[in-house]
């Protein structure tokens, strides 16, 4: 019984382990507004801006509920004897559907969150910390006008006066503490939200292009080589030495790719969907990918080898768009009779199926016709440093070097 316990306790670190680690990365923005203050209409706008997952914990509550399910059972009995429902359910319910979501979304809007401290500390140190809080400041008599306007056709029951008046004194008096907690954390984004809902975004837009802005200057100064040359032009084992002799960060999205899935994050078991189906993963994963990797090594090193990418154009503009300019592109070039003769070297030993005559020829094709435009795009920007690679390693690297040597890393 104890090992099984003990086997048990280890399976459940590791997921733990690999929810935080899916979570480690992720933007949340805290939103925070009292009634009738427009936060639902901004949500909305940001949502379809800037591809964020507009979260409410009122709602996750209800679709528990409605989904019937043990839980939710539970939580309809408390509510209906009127007690609060506790804060480690409400935390465990916006864990999971961050974590369902993570893949896909450039962030989370957590909406009415924190309404007190407590929720906001403990969601900072149990899922993970928030970008800053979006503070939707308006006047009493302002909220108090919009939702009698609203009760003209809204039907609720709690859009009177009396009701507002009484609403509007638990929002102050539970929220105050949370905006003060946030300004003095310096993590407040206050909105002046007097004005109508096009007026108000302006402000909105500001701030988040400010912190798309800022994360894109993280890697401004990054200093990046893509590594191109076609499947047998040693380009991996030059890439191994540079590493060795230079102290550059070696990067491949095909490796990225296969440690996300090994991860078992949410995100690895939608990649490992696509590929088992056969079908090509978005390129706005990829770019993540790239993007979370280089930030995780800036502690590190600021100097970047991007191997076998891009392999064609629209990744390389992209790239070059939302993450950083490359400083050059090192071009392996190397004879198709040259590769196919390694290739087939290799195919002796490697087990690898796609190591015979038919597939490499079509391999090749395919480099060619793809990465071609690429070298030419880049030589025109006066980029691409080009190595005759059809000697041996040794001769290889030589050439390497002496365009190595002549920068400044």
């Amino acid at each position: 019984m104890g090992n099984l316990c003990t086997k048990k306790q280890k399976e459940n670190k590791v997921e733990e382990t690999k929810n935080e680690e899916a979570l480690k990365n992720v933007k949340v923005v805290f939103v925070i507004g009292g009634p009738g203050s427009g936060k639902g209409t901004q949500c909305e706008r940001i949502v379809n801006k800037y591809g964020f997952t507009h979260l409410s914990t009122g709602d996750l509550l209800r679709a528990e509920v409605a989904s019937g399910s043990e839980r939710g059972k539970e939580l309809t009995a408390i509510m209906e004897k009127g007690e609060l429902v506790p804060l480690d359910t409400v935390l465990l319910l916006l864990k999971e559907s961050m974590l369902a979501k993570a893949a896909d979304s450039k962030g989370f809007l957590i909406d009415g969150y924190p309404r007190e401290m407590e929720q906001g500390t403990r969601f900072e140190n149990e899922v993970t910390p928030c970008q800053f809080a979006l503070y939707f400041d308006v006047s009493d008599e302002t909220m108090t006008k919009r939702l009698l306007g609203r009760a003209e056709t809204s039907g609720r029951v709690d859009d009177n006066e009396e009701t507002i008046k009484k609403r509007l004194k638990t929002f102050h008096d539970i929220t105050t503490p949370v905006v003060e907690y946030y300004e003095k954390e310096g993590k407040l984004k206050k909105v002046t939200a007097e004005q109508g809902p096009d007026e108000v975004f302006t402000q909105v837009e500001a701030i988040f292009d400010e912190m798309f802005k800022t994360e894109s200057n993280e890697l401004s100064d990054a200093k990046v080589i893509f590594v191109v040359g076609g499947p047998g032009s040693g380009k991996g084992t030059q890439c191994a030495r540079i590493v060795e002799k230079y102290g550059f960060c070696h990067l491949s999205s095909g490796d990225l790719l296969r440690a996300e899935v090994a991860s078992g994050s949410e995100r690895g078991k939608k990649l490992n969907e696509i590929m088992e189906k056969g079908e090509l993963v978005s390129l706005d994963v990829v770019l993540e990918l790239l993007k979370e990797a280089m930030v995780g090594k800036l502690s590190e090193t600021k100097c970047f080898l991007i191997d076998g990418y891009p392999r064609e154009m629209e990744q390389g503009t992209r790239f070059e768009n939302e993450i950083t300019q490359c400083s050059n592109v090192l071009y392996f070039e190397v004879s198709d009779e040259t590769m196919t003769a390694r290739l087939l070297d290799r195919g002796k030993t490697s087990g690898r199926v796609d190591d015979n005559e038919e597939t490499i020829k079509k391999r090749l094709e395919t480099f060619h016709n793809q990465t071609q435009p690429v070298v030419d795009h880049f030589t025109q920007q006066d980029k691409v440093i080009k190595v005759t690679a059809e000697g041996s390693v040794d001769e290889v690297f030589t050439q390497v070097q002496n365009f190595m040597n002549s920068k400044s890393w």
